[in-house]
């Protein structure tokens, strides 16, 4: 089975491709920093027949990253797909450094 990770996830478009994703075989694995609102998603899936879990992190805490995706691949062995779904920012730019590192350096 093809395991599919999605780092920031949240109710919009996070939501919509795992649901899609995993009604195609997928398990679904969920970072994000809200453990609330992961729970709340991770159970919407699994009433639908959905492998889900889920991770919370920061995305932009590179050992809590790390972390989470050797938790991961220890329970799913690999990660076949990845979707990086961080939330939009209207950061001043003396911030823009900040939000850039969650957006872009959590994917790696």
């Amino acid at each position: 089975m093809k395991t599919m990770l999605i780092a920031g996830a949240g109710k919009g478009l996070g939501l919509s491709l795992a649901k899609a994703f995993g009604k195609e075989g997928f398990q679904i694995a969920l970072i994000a920093r809200n453990e609330e609102k992961l729970q709340s998603m991770v159970k919407e899936l699994q009433d639908q027949g959905i492998e889900a879990s889920y991770y919370p992190a920061d995305l932009t805490k590179k050992e809590a990253v790390e972390n989470a995706v050797a938790d991961i691949k220890e329970k799913y062995g690999s990660i076949d797909v990845l979707e990086l779904s961080p939330v939009p920012t209207t950061a001043p730019p003396r911030h823009s450094g900040e939000c850039y590192g969650g957006k872009c350096y959590g994917a790696l």
